[in-house]
């Protein structure tokens, strides 16, 4: 059997990656670097586990900072060792931008990872400051990928991008963001695909 290039497939195809023992399908959401605020690290292949693998936690702390999350921890460390060994020791160590309130770390000083969860502005969202929606309280912590949409949000057409399934049913799912609006909250995508803030210690 002919062996393809992750790199050579077009953004929106769909991949198999073994996860403890079972083949999960991964959504290529884009190639390349996003943008110029990602260290060179980001280079490669983006994969997006395409439905959620189990509900858990952002952060037992009750704090949205990212790099000290529960759920940071949990993806490099139990989840990595899950992926299939041939494809775990092709993880690159990436620095992704990323935020703790309005203060973003970006480039050579992005937070160093192999498995993280997308921001705000990566799914497409973010974009307006102007301090007339729950946009203003969101991070300018990445660009969008190729896969999402721009859009508000609450815009319907990014929004269907955005929708995730739990074992046949649609379901909320977290980003990194921080809701800096307070140091409680993050900004996560509801069942809808509509962004929306929760609080940290929820599941």
């Amino acid at each position: 059997m002919a062996t393809v290039k992750l790199g050579s497939k077009a953004v929106g195809s769909i991949v198999k990656i073994g996860v403890n023992g079972t083949p999960r399908e991964f959504i290529i959401v884009h190639q390349g670097l996003p943008s110029s605020m990602y260290d060179a690290s980001c280079d490669g292949t983006w994969v997006l586990m395409k439905d959620c693998y189990e509900n858990r936690q952002w952060n037992s702390a009750l704090s949205n900072n990212y790099a000290n999350s529960t759920i940071h921890s949990y993806l490099n460390d139990t989840f990595l060792n899950l992926v299939d060994i041939n494809i775990r020791t092709q993880i690159k160590q990436a620095k992704i931008p990323h935020s703790y309130g309005s203060n973003v770390n970006s480039g050579a000083n992005g937070l160093s990872t192999k498995i993280f969860l997308l921001s705000n502005r990566e799914i497409g969202c973010g974009g307006d400051t102007t301090g007339s929606t729950y946009e203003r309280y969101m991070p300018a912590d990445g660009a969008k990928l190729s896969y999402f949409e721009t859009g508000a949000w609450n815009d319907t057409s990014a929004a269907n991008k955005r929708i995730c399934y739990f074992n046949g049913s649609v379901t909320n799912w977290w980003t990194r963001s921080p809701n800096f609006s307070g140091k409680y909250e993050v900004w996560s995508v509801g069942s809808n695909g509509i962004v929306a803030g929760s609080g940290a210690g929820a599941y």
